[in-house]
């Protein structure tokens, strides 16, 4: 396999499958949620916090937020300490900041640059951790008593918040703290990024069937797809020079929102 190939299939490796609330399916590749005038939270290597969202300035974030790989972005998340609603620090206008699901793709990284067993083609090497962030004595911000009836209120609209690695072709612990985006994506714009049937029948596998069945019917919330689930002739079949990888499940992460109604 060639390195550009393999490149190929490292960089299909961050797109997200995203089943929505009602039934459609969406397909965002990295290179549409890192755009950096989508950015909204970042933090560098070096400690230094480039934008702040969900992070507060003791380093401290909310307590829904932390942990699940998929979960829902209440109000009581977009509003400072004073109350007023939080507003995007970004180049380029987001709108207002919306109740919506919060994606946290650095929960599913799982060290997959292993599973694609690319021979001599990329090597993986582990990315560096942040080491010289300030302590906290609280990690976590706790909802407030009078907040949390909203932990069970489904969001009206498939707003997404995106969290990921800036370097995801490196490998991460689950111990260390590495540099990370949030990005956001509003649900009007997700009219734009349809998986459709003919996008489906364009690739050789039933991405469609095989997300409403296996993520959709089981009421699987998250997860992953990797090429050594399909099967060998079909990673072969993928990695192809003829073949657009990019717009294929190689490998993948799967998110559904179904599962919040």
């Amino acid at each position: 396999m060639t390195s550009l190939y393999a490149g190929q299939a490292v960089e299909s490796m961050n797109d997200i499958y995203v089943l929505l609330s009602d039934g459609r399916i969406v397909y965002l590749p990295r290179k549409l949620y890192a755009e950096p005038s989508r950015i909204i939270e970042s933090v560098s290597v070096d400690g230094e916090f480039v934008k702040r969202f969900f992070l507060d300035e003791n380093g401290v974030y909310p307590l829904n937020l932390l942990g699940p790989a998929v979960t829902k972005v209440l109000p009581w998340n977009l509003e400072e300490a004073n109350g007023e609603i939080k507003s995007f620090k970004s180049d380029t206008e987001l709108g207002t900041p919306a109740t919506g699901y919060f994606i946290d793709l650095r929960q599913l990284d799982m060290s997959r640059l292993n599973m694609i067993k690319v021979s001599g083609a990329h090597n993986s090497e582990a990315d560096t951790p942040i080491t010289n962030l300030s302590p906290v004595s609280n990690g976590s911000r706790p909802i407030p008593e009078d907040k949390k009836h909203q932990l069970s209120e489904v969001p009206a609209d498939d707003n997404l918040y995106i969290a990921f690695f800036q370097e995801p072709d490196k490998t991460h612990s689950n111990t260390e703290c590495y540099s990370y985006s949030v990005s956001y994506i509003s649900a009007s714009e997700l009219a734009d990024h349809i998986f459709t049937e003919e996008n489906n029948k364009s690739i050789e596998f039933d991405t469609m069937t095989y997300l409403k069945n296996y993520y959709g019917e089981a009421q699987v919330q998250a997860g992953s797809i990797n090429p050594n689930d399909l099967g060998s002739d079909y990673l072969d079949n993928a990695l192809q020079p003829s073949i657009n990888v990019g717009a294929m499940p190689v490998t993948c992460y799967v998110a559904n929102l179904k599962t919040f109604k």
